[in-house]
C-alpha cells in the first residue's frame, strides 16, 4: 500500500504539494486574485506513464483534482522537475525559458500558478516577513 505523498518508496513532493494546495494549506494561495478563473492541467511525465492533475482557479478559490476537465492551460514536463518546483529547488520560469517544460494555453493562468510554488527553502514571502516584523515590534 502506498503512503500519501509517496511513490515507489521515493518522496513525491509534487503530489504532496498538490494535495496541500487542494486543502488550502499553501500560504501563497491566500494572495490569489479574485478575478482569476480557469483550469490548468499538469502532465507529470515518468518513464512509463503520464499523470494528469487539474488545478481550477475560481474567484480566489483553488480546487485540485484528478478528474478530467477541459483545461485553459497545460504544463507538461518530467515528474522530477515538478518535484523540484514543489520543494523550491527549481524555479518555474527558469525551466520554462530553458525549454525543460512545455506550456500551452493561457500564460496568465500559468503565471498565477507559478507564483504558488515555493521559493528556495531559505526564502520567505515579503508579506509574511512584514507581518512577522510587525508582530515582533508589538511584543516589545
Amino acid at each position: 500500500m502506498q503512503q500519501k505523498g509517496r511513490r515507489d518508496g521515493i518522496e513525491d513532493a509534487i503530489t504532496d504539494f498538490l494535495e496541500r494546495l487542494g486543502r488550502n494549506e499553501i500560504p501563497a494561495a491566500e494572495y490569489l486574485p479574485r478575478r482569476v478563473r480557469g483550469t490548468i492541467r499538469l502532465d507529470l511525465e515518468s518513464d512509463s506513464k503520464t499523470d494528469h492533475w487539474f488545478i481550477t482557479l475560481d474567484k480566489g478559490k483553488i480546487r485540485v483534482s484528478r478528474d478530467d476537465h477541459q483545461p485553459d492551460a497545460v504544463i507538461r514536463g518530467p515528474r522530477p522537475l515538478f518535484d523540484g518546483l514543489a520543494t523550491g529547488e527549481k524555479q518555474f520560469f527558469a525551466l520554462f525559458f530553458r525549454n525543460k517544460m512545455i506550456v500551452e494555453g493561457s500564460l496568465g493562468l500559468v503565471d498565477i500558478l507559478a507564483q504558488l510554488f515555493p521559493g528556495p527553502p531559505s526564502a520567505h514571502h515579503p508579506r509574511d516577513f512584514v507581518r512577522k516584523t510587525r508582530e515582533r515590534s508589538r511584543e516589545k
